[in-house]
């Protein structure tokens, strides 16, 4: 257990340190490289994180979701840290269906939003603090992606934003772990 801790303080360490500007141009190139997934083009319903402490931004992806006509959910996150996906509605600013979590995290309006059924998600773009060249995502140790994400469809794409030093060559994998389906890297640095 200590070499996750010590591999999610490192990273989380290098992200912190993140340039405004590096974090801005992330968001894009994550909205450009989503877009021109099959996964994401052949999705209806397309749950997405709030971005939170320098995660790969995902606010023009939410931006493009609502503009396409797409289904958009976000996460609200219970006391017991248990997901609960919500849809956002079309009409009006995205603003006016957030509250803020006890962690600063904006999250979905429960009185302004609806339930969403885990099984009619399509694609969901996931955080993390780790991941590795086989798929393995590393969370912020509460577990909530880890038992949120069986409950969706088999077929349900799941994606991870990472910038490219969150990805390494291996990281500790235990059997509640879920794997992600591709990891969608986007440079912080250019050679």
């Amino acid at each position: 257990m200590s070499d996750k801790l010590a591999i999610r303080k490192l990273l989380l360490e290098k992200r912190s340190a993140l340039s405004p500007e590096v974090i801005e141009k992330a968001g894009q190139s994550a909205a450009e490289k989503l877009i021109l997934m099959k996964e994401y083009s052949n999705a209806n319903t397309v749950m997405v994180y709030m971005d939170f402490r320098n995660e790969v931004p995902t606010g023009k992806i939410i931006d493009q979701i609502r503009l396409t006509g797409k289904c958009l959910v976000l996460p609200f996150t219970d006391e017991r840290f248990c997901i609960i996906p919500y849809e956002i509605p079309e009409e009006g600013a995205l603003s006016d269906y957030l509250i803020p979590s006890a962690y600063g995290i904006f999250e979905p309006n429960p009185a302004a939003c609806r339930k969403v059924d885990p099984e009619s998600i399509d694609l969901v773009v996931i955080p993390g603090s780790a991941f590795d060249q086989y798929e393995n995502r590393m969370g912020y140790g509460k577990g909530c992606y880890d038992r949120f994400l069986p409950t969706l469809r088999p077929d349900a794409f799941k994606l991870a934003l990472a910038y490219d030093f969150q990805v390494v060559s291996c990281i500790p994998a235990g059997r509640t772990d879920v794997k992600m389906d591709k990891i969608l890297t986007i440079m912080t640095m250019h050679p």
